[in-house]
């Protein structure tokens, strides 16, 4: 499925209701991006017909090689930035309105706090820990259920390092690997294990089996490192 395809079957799904469709993120840029792309949907108004219908075209796109996009009413898009504010940073700072109805806007980076990035990421960086925590105990020896592991998670936790860059002072790369080193580099950790799990996400490198612990424990040690280091921030406040 293609951006224009989407943004049809968006419009099929919404009708008048369709607000906007941004692309944000490393792929609002690269106009060559096949997939890898993150994408918000707003909407006027939202019924259960048409979350179902958002189900259906939310699988297809992720079947693609994207993320299921985020959909909010335009009351949530406007009232949301200090809740998702490492979203509404992230689409303020590199974004690519593909549909846009009279009226729709992109929040600006001066509006979105820092106060508000670090206690999202405080919150979402522990969250992914123990989620990939728990992964690897119910992934236990099991090859494909680890590379899914890392697969899956990959993209989280670059959001989480763009965020923590940003916290930093600086900008963020527009690429994942200097995303991953820039954090490294600020939070004190590994870079190479999240790099692995991005390649493994799409699908350029697998992560070889003789390297999947060293993986594994890295990206949960990196995990880890980057909570510690989100919490001084909280100390300095």
């Amino acid at each position: 499925m293609t951006l224009d395809e989407l943004v049809a079957q968006l419009k099929t799904a919404h009708g008048d209701a369709l607000a906007g469709v941004v692309v944000y993120g490393s792929t609002a840029t690269d106009m060559t991006a096949k997939k890898g792309h993150n994408v918000v949907v707003v909407v006027h108004t939202l019924d259960l017909a048409a979350m179902q219908a958002d189900g259906a075209i939310g699988r297809s796109w992720q079947e693609a090689g994207n993320a299921v996009p985020l959909t909010l009413t335009d009351a949530e898009w406007r009232s949301s930035v200090d809740v998702f504010a490492i979203e509404h940073a992230d689409i303020a700072e590199r974004h690519r309105v593909v549909f846009a109805a009279d009226g729709f806007a992109v929040s600006d980076r001066v509006s979105i706090r820092d106060e508000d990035v670090r206690r999202q990421l405080e919150y979402e960086s522990l969250a992914l820990l123990l989620s990939v925590r728990s992964g690897i105990v119910a992934a236990g020896r099991d090859v494909s259920a680890r590379r899914a592991l890392l697969a899956s998670q990959a993209s989280r936790a670059i959001a989480m390092f763009r965020a923590t860059v940003r916290l930093s002072g600086a900008a963020p790369a527009g690429d994942a690997e200097a995303v991953c080193a820039q954090a490294a580099t600020v939070a004190g950790f590994d870079p190479a294990p999240f790099m692995a799990a991005h390649l493994q996400r799409r699908k350029t490198k697998e992560v070889p089996k003789a390297e999947l612990d060293s993986t594994l424990g890295g990206f949960h040690a990196g995990l880890a490192r980057l909570v510690a280091y989100v919490d001084t921030r909280s100390h300095d406040r």
